[in-house]
C-alpha cells in the first residue's frame, strides 16, 4: 500500500514539474529575448527571473488557461529589487555628495526611487513592449499610469541581483540611471544652504563661513535663535529659526542672495 501511495505522489509531483515547464516555455515564446537583452544592455543567465520579472499580475488572471497555473507574478523581485536599488542609490548619493548632511541624502534618494522616476526609466528602455500583462494594464501604462512600469522595473533589478550580483545590478542602475544624471538637475532640489555657501565660497574666496548666535527668544521649549554667517569677520546673511541649524540655514540661504556683496568687499581669490 505505501509503495502505492509513493507511485502517486511521483506521478503529482512529475505533473506539475511538467506543467512548470510547459508554463515557462510558453511565457518565453511571448518575449523577444534577443530584443529584450540589448535593451537593458545585459547578458541573461537564467531567464526564469526575468519571466517572473516581466509577469504582471493581471496576466495570470486574463483566463483560466492550464499553462499560467504554475506561473507567478513579479511582486517578490519587485519587493527584492526594491531594497537592491535603495543601497545602490544610497552608495551613490553616500559618495558623490560628501558636503551633505543625512537628510539631504534621504531627499535625493527619494526622488531617484519614485515611481514616477523609474517609469520614466523603464521606457527608456521600453520595458512595456515585453511586460505580460493584460490590454487593460497595458493601456493603463499608456494613459500614463506609472505604478506598473516603475514596479517592473523594479523587478528588473531584482532579476539582474538574482541572475548575477549585486556588482550586476550596480552596473545596469549606473549606466541607465547614475551615468545620464544631470547632477544640475538634481541639486535644484538641495535646500542644504550652508553646502551651497561652503562649496562657493571655498572655490572663490580664501575664507570658510562662520556661523553666530547673536540672539536666543522666548521660552525653552519654544526658542527662536538668530544667526548671522560671516566671511572674514563682515556679516553676509541673517537667519531667525527655531533651531541653530534652521537659523544657520537661512541665514545662508541669504548670503547666497547677496553675493556681490563678497566682489565689493574684494574677498575674492586674486587672478593669479
Amino acid at each position: 500500500m505505501f509503495k502505492f501511495f509513493k507511485k502517486i505522489r511521483l506521478f503529482k509531483i512529475k505533473k506539475t514539474e511538467g506543467k512548470a515547464d510547459i508554463s515557462f516555455s510558453k511565457a518565453v515564446r511571448k518575449i523577444d529575448f534577443d530584443l529584450f537583452q540589448e535593451n537593458i544592455g545585459y547578458k541573461i543567465i537564467d531567464k526564469k527571473y526575468f519571466v517572473k520579472a516581466l509577469t504582471h499580475r493581471s496576466f495570470l488572471k486574463i483566463r483560466k488557461d492550464p499553462f499560467k497555473q504554475n506561473m507567478i507574478s513579479n511582486e517578490r523581485l519587485e519587493f527584492l529589487g526594491d531594497a537592491v536599488l535603495d543601497l545602490i542609490v544610497a552608495e551613490f548619493l553616500f559618495k558623490n555628495f560628501p558636503l551633505n548632511e543625512e537628510g539631504d541624502l534621504t531627499k535625493f534618494r527619494s526622488i531617484l526611487v519614485n515611481k514616477r522616476f523609474l517609469a520614466e526609466r523603464a521606457k527608456n528602455i521600453k520595458l512595456q513592449n515585453f511586460l505580460l500583462a493584460s490590454n487593460t494594464a497595458l493601456k493603463s501604462i499608456n494613459e500614463g499610469y506609472d505604478t506598473i512600469l516603475a514596479d517592473g522595473y523594479e523587478a528588473l533589478i531584482g532579476a539582474i541581483f538574482l541572475d548575477s550580483g549585486y556588482e550586476s545590478a550596480k552596473k545596469f542602475i549606473n549606466k541607465e540611471i547614475f551615468v545620464k544624471l544631470d547632477i544640475k538637475w538634481l541639486n535644484q532640489f538641495d535646500e542644504n544652504h550652508k553646502s551651497k555657501f561652503l562649496e562657493y565660497s571655498q572655490a572663490h574666496t580664501d575664507y570658510i563661513p562662520e556661523y553666530k548666535v547673536i540672539q536666543e527668544e522666548g521660552p525653552e521649549h519654544h526658542k527662536l535663535f538668530t544667526v548671522e554667517v560671516h566671511l572674514a569677520e563682515n556679516c553676509l546673511g541673517i537667519g531667525k529659526g527655531k533651531s541653530k541649524k534652521q537659523a544657520e540655514q537661512e541665514a545662508a540661504k541669504n548670503a547666497l542672495q547677496n553675493l556681490d556683496v563678497i566682489e565689493k568687499l574684494n574677498l575674492l581669490k586674486k587672478k593669479k
